[in-house]
């Protein structure tokens, strides 16, 4: 183990669902990341980062980072809010989806979600079950082409026979 004021460098892996899956070069102090730079290792990115990841331990550590519900407390648009308890959250939006159901059917509910971070690992599936009971609206839910994405991730062999540029 490192001492406190010991720095070490750590392997890591992109978390972002692009097809580049970048490695990363993470570089810890006291258990904490202070930086993060392209592995100039890695074959297809050779040691870039994209602007998303670029400052990742600037955004894990912000003081801005969502880590509770909010519910809006002025009018849309105007960026208030205010802080609201797990249990308020979740029995708002029970309450809202009841009454859209109520009023306008089930599938009225339309889910959207982008795999964002880690969405591949658990965003495909996320909620699929909750929804197709609830009888809501099925999307495609990505913002990928679905060839693309269908390529990627079910035809394993267009990743050895076509370039990066190809793709």
């Amino acid at each position: 183990m490192a001492s406190a004021s010991e720095r070490k460098t750590v392997r890591a892996a992109c978390p972002h669902d692009c097809p580049d899956t970048c490695a990363m070069l993470v570089t810890v102090e006291d258990g904490r990341a202070v930086g993060v730079r392209g592995d100039p290792d890695h074959p297809f990115t050779r040691g870039g980062l994209c602007v998303k990841v670029n400052n990742y331990e600037q955004r894990v550590y912000s003081q801005e980072r969502l880590l509770h519900p909010l519910r809006r407390s002025g009018p849309k648009g105007s960026g208030q809010f205010e802080r609201i308890n797990w249990n308020e959250a979740m029995h708002t939006i029970r309450r809202r989806w009841t009454q859209i159901v109520d009023q306008f059917g089930p599938t009225a509910i339309l889910p959207y979600s982008y795999l964002g971070t880690e969405g591949i690992l658990n965003g495909l599936n996320v909620g699929d079950a909750f929804f197709n009971k609830l009888g809501a609206t099925i999307s495609e839910r990505t913002f990928l082409r679905f060839g693309l994405m269908h390529r990627l991730l079910h035809d394993h062999r267009s990743l050895t026979r076509h370039g990066p540029g190809e793709l």
